[in-house]
């Protein structure tokens, strides 16, 4: 796709290496430093010479990058700049205090003009070509450089180390995102769509993404019919759910959000990229009738009842006690198999069963000898928890207190 990008702007801009002839060390140290100075006179009273001070106290290996890169992370972008700019000034050597100067000062401008002059911007370019020039394949300075050439109307220059930007990084969808601004801006709105589906195909639900689509609305159609050609969502549901009645049907639910997804990543809006099968599998206790297969069996004295999940495991209550006709104390154990783990038994306890269909049908009867009436009141402990007492019709619980 970065191919296709390329033959769009090609004509348009030379790919070069070099950036422009750099300022010297002394000049570009000078600019630095007056930028740092003026943005101080912006600070309240005192409040610079108190970051000054700060930076004279810090310890071993803490430097103004460092503070830079605390006050960043809290979006004091100004604070941020003045250490940038301090580290920058007096190592103009260092590559990562000259891009992060830069990137603060073009940050300003952009958020606020007015407050922050666009000569404040020529500065921050100095500073990115000087790091560029230091570690000319450093993407994350390229992306800086593109931005303030984007900042002050020169689109060839900006498109230029944007692009060399995705090629020094094609998995960050922040540097396609930019690229895409920068396409915009220089009237070539079918590149900036192909850069902005790439950014799209990398991080769907980015903010770079988001925030730029929204930005470029210009784009909107030839972005859309890009993705319209290029989404390809598969959550792979015939491999990720299990092979069993359940899993087919999670398949189906699957396929369905499948289908959603591809629609919402045409339309360019987020979406999702995998599905969870097991997620909505039922817990232990809920039988569905033809889902879940099971079975149940019973000697005077003894039932058992079986259920057979989809992955092969099974789950197993037993009851045991005398056949003593409608009135019945039992213990019970809940039992459980994988072909992983093998069996175990828990959730020991025990309670009292009173038929409700003694003198009924002769099947009511046949059960009730064999220790589980069809219909019955039980009063039942499981381990240290609270007796309750319920209603049940085969064994499903119909009122519990």
């Amino acid at each position: 796709m970065r191919r296709s990008i390329a033959g769009y702007v090609s004509g348009f801009v030379v790919m070069v290496m070099t950036s422009a002839v750099p300022a010297s060390a002394e000049a570009l140290s000078e600019a630095i430093s007056t930028t740092v100075t003026a943005l101080a006179e912006r600070f309240p009273t005192g409040e610079a010479d108190g970051l000054a001070k700060a930076l004279a106290e810090v310890p071993d290996g803490v430097s103004g990058d460092t503070l830079g890169h605390l006050l960043y992370a809290r979006r004091h972008f100004d604070k941020a700049a003045w250490f940038f700019g301090t580290d920058a000034a007096g190592d103009p050597a260092d590559p990562a205090s000259l891009n992060n100067f830069a990137a603060m000062l073009v940050e300003l401008h952009r958020n606020d003009p007015e407050a922050y002059p666009v000569a404040w911007v020529d500065v921050a370019r100095m500073a990115a070509q000087e790091a560029s020039r230091i570690n000319p394949q450093e993407a994350a300075f390229r992306n800086t450089l593109g931005l303030a050439a984007l900042a002050l109307g020169d689109t060839t220059a900006a498109t230029k180390d944007l692009l060399l930007a995705t090629a020094f990084a094609p998995g960050e969808p922040l540097y396609f995102a930019n690229l895409a601004r920068a396409l915009a801006a220089a009237g070539i709105p079918k590149a900036a769509a192909e850069a902005l589906a790439v950014a799209h195909d990398l991080e769907p639900n980015g903010l770079p993404v988001l925030t730029a689509v929204a930005q470029l609305p210009a784009i909107g159609a030839p972005y859309r019919e890009k993705l319209a050609r290029s989404c390809d969502v598969d959550f792979r549901c015939q491999e990720i759910c299990p092979k069993s009645i359940i899993g087919g049907l999670m398949s189906v639910t699957c396929e369905m959000e499948n289908a959603s997804a591809q629609m919402a990543c045409q339309a360019g809006d987020p979406y999702p990229t995998g599905y969870d099968c097991a997620e909505d599998f039922p817990d232990y206790g809920i039988m569905i009738p033809g889902l879940n297969a099971g079975f149940s069996f019973g000697v005077p004295g003894f039932s058992a009842h079986v259920k057979v999940n989809g992955d092969g495991s099974m789950d197993v209550r037993v009851e045991a006690g005398p056949s003593l006709g409608p009135v019945t104390p039992y213990l019970t154990a809940d039992g459980h198999f994988s072909p992983d783990g093998g069996a175990s038994f828990d959730n020991f306890g025990g309670g009292v069963r009173l038929g409700l269909t003694t003198g009924g049908s002769a099947a009511g009867e046949l059960a009730s000898g064999l220790g589980h009436p069809p219909a019955h009141i039980e009063i039942e402990q499981k381990g240290d928890g609270p007796a309750t007492m319920g209603i049940e019709a085969y064994n499903a619980g119909v009122l519990s207190i």
